[in-house]
């Protein structure tokens, strides 16, 4: 059975998307593309060889036109809510790019429409698709070096924008909400608890070009007291980590060392994970064979959901990912108040 999909937005990731990423799904079937910027829809047109009646200005225009089991929505995401809300009215199933909306209400009033009207609500959190985050969970789970205390994370880049992607100098908060969001859904995923307290403070670094702090440090309290502390910079000076971070998880019996998604998530060369028993030296851990990982696979469990009706357990849901997106947001509350925030606050 294939899956066909309407996707919605076309800029520079969405592009990506458009040309990387789905085609290379198998039983996944683009249909119909759409974007309000006509210059974004003629690019997609000449370097997708698709007929130019398959591309459409307005969602609603596509939704009349094209015959579509689900919708990829890959926009600006202060689109977002309207956008799956639409979807979802229309009886489509729907797979959304990170972060899922702006705010937890706003989350929590999506996975209410789409369980009343029994459609599959996904939040592509593509790290979670990476074999090295997938045996740190399973590590933690099975308490191979017993229960986590602490976790320390690092995450360090040199930003270095094209001139078209100039504009996310002027993201709002670039750092915490459009990578923080993978960081905080891959401590959910990986800890098995969630969140209950957050203090958080962000800062420009000298020379930024950014108008939002793109550096920011977290100290997070999860509901089984393990205690995150969590530090990010676009800007800086050390050697890069891959996107995913570096984790030092400190167990009971010794300690778990990972990190996940390099460069582009089209190889696997920034999936790592070593374990260091209490007294012994530090060994490699075999990570899984995965024949697709990354966006593709998360597309992939998309489609194999909306085939079956069973959804896997590591995708992440519209109502399990509000915890991911409460965290973002009372960092970000945080970070702007300078007060210790409580999860629930958010909720």
């Amino acid at each position: 059975m294939t899956t066909r999909i309407v996707q919605v937005g076309l800029g520079g990731w969405g592009a990506d998307w458009a040309q990387t990423v789905v085609p290379q799904v198998p039983g996944v079937e683009a249909v119909g593309w759409v974007d309000q910027n006509p210059e974004a829809l003629k690019r997609a047109e000449v370097r997708l060889g698709a007929r130019p009646e398959r591309f459409f200005p307005t969602f609603e225009a596509a939704l009349s036109t094209i015959d579509t089991d689900a919708v990829l929505i890959t926009a600006d995401v202060r689109a977002h809510a309207s956008l799956v809300e639409l979807a979802l009215e229309t009886g489509k199933h729907v797979l959304v790019e990170k972060p899922f909306v702006s705010t937890a209400v706003e989350a929590e009033r999506l996975a209410d429409l789409a369980d009343r009207y029994g459609l599959i609500l996904m939040v592509s959190q593509n790290f979670r698709f990476f074999p090295a985050a997938i045996s740190a969970a399973r590590l933690v789970r099975e308490q191979v070096l017993g229960p986590v205390g602490a976790v320390r994370i690092e995450f360090r880049r040199s930003l270095n924008c094209t001139p078209e992607e100039e504009s996310f100098y002027a993201f709002r908060q670039p750092l915490l909400e459009d990578l923080g969001i993978h960081h905080f859904d891959l401590m959910r995923m990986v800890l098995g608890q969630e969140p209950r307290q957050v203090y958080c403070t962000a800062w420009q670094p000298k020379g930024s070009p950014f108008r939002e702090p793109p550096a920011a440090a977290a100290t997070i309290v999860f509901d089984r007291g393990t205690v995150v502390t969590y530090r990010g910079n676009w800007l800086s000076v050390g050697v890069e980590t891959p996107y995913g971070g570096e984790w030092h998880m400190e167990c009971a019996e010794g300690e778990i060392i990972w990190t996940c998604r390099g460069d582009r998530d089209v190889t696997l060369d920034g999936d790592q994970v070593r374990i260091r028993k209490r007294g012994h030296p530090v060994v490699p851990v075999d990570l899984p064979e995965m024949g697709m990982f990354g966006r593709k696979e998360s597309l992939a469990t998309f489609a194999r959901a909306v085939e079956s009706g069973t959804v896997a357990p590591i995708a992440s849901l519209g109502r399990d990912n509000i915890g991911s997106l409460a965290l973002m947001q009372a960092a970000i509350t945080s970070a702007t108040t300078g007060r210790v925030i409580s999860i629930e606050t958010i909720k």
